[in-house]
């Protein structure tokens, strides 16, 4: 399949997926944080996509393999809360349950569009940004230690609880948010796992993590 083709596919499916769980669990299509909330998901996915692909051709090969099974179990329990925060979402919509202020719906699309940013960042940074837990020693993987990795040394997760934090409150509610919570201790499980992984694998990884302390959130984790 050719990458044009490819990110049509990926960016079709992303929309059809998204919007078919928040406006069908709504049972309306008049809801325009759902519209801003599946856009920006497919800019991003469109934007990563073309950068990425010209920076780095073999990432999106990389990323299309199927991952390893080295960390199945985040695989698995991430996916169930990643779709509930979805059909909650358009539930709430639907039967009233809780609402989140205008105010507040701003500053979280702001927060997740910084999330989606740093997990761009990181991508067009990070040429071995495999979604397996591995060392790529087939494609000659050094440390990465400019860009977002100089600010901590896994970005991507950061971007990743950003996300995780805000994309619930910016579909107005509280329930969505709640599921999407759940993310964040998982995903900070496969940090520390990843990150003793590349401490006991990655030559120079050991003096990198000297130099930045935090692996995820400045100051706190």
């Amino acid at each position: 399949m050719s990458p044009g083709r490819r990110l049509a596919v990926g960016v079709t499916m992303l929309v059809v997926v998204f919007g078919g769980l928040l406006f069908g669990a709504a049972g309306r299509v008049d809801v325009l944080a759902f519209y801003v909330y599946v856009a920006l998901w497919a800019a991003q996915m469109t934007t990563t996509y073309l950068v990425a692909a010209r920076r780095h051709p073999d990432l999106i090969e990389e990323r299309a393999r199927p991952p390893s099974d080295r960390d199945r179990a985040t695989r698995l329990v991430s996916a169930l809360p990643a779709v509930a925060h979805l059909v909650l979402a358009g539930l709430d919509v639907r039967y009233g349950w809780s609402a989140v202020p205008l105010w507040l719906q701003l500053v979280a699309f702001g927060g997740m569009s910084v999330g989606l940013g740093f997990v761009t960042w990181t991508l067009v940074t990070n040429r071995w940004a495999s979604t397996a837990v591995r060392i790529q020693r087939d494609r000659g993987q050094t440390v990465i230690t400019h860009g977002p990795y100089a600010i901590v040394r896994h970005p991507m997760y950061l971007g990743v609880f950003l996300v995780a934090v805000f994309a619930g409150l910016a579909l107005g509610s509280w329930w969505s948010a709640l599921a999407l919570a759940v993310l964040i201790p998982i995903f900070a499980r496969r940090t520390v796992a990843e990150d003793r992984m590349l401490h006991e694998e990655l030559d120079g990884y050991r003096d990198y993590a000297r130099r930045v302390r935090w692996k995820v959130v400045p100051f706190v984790f």
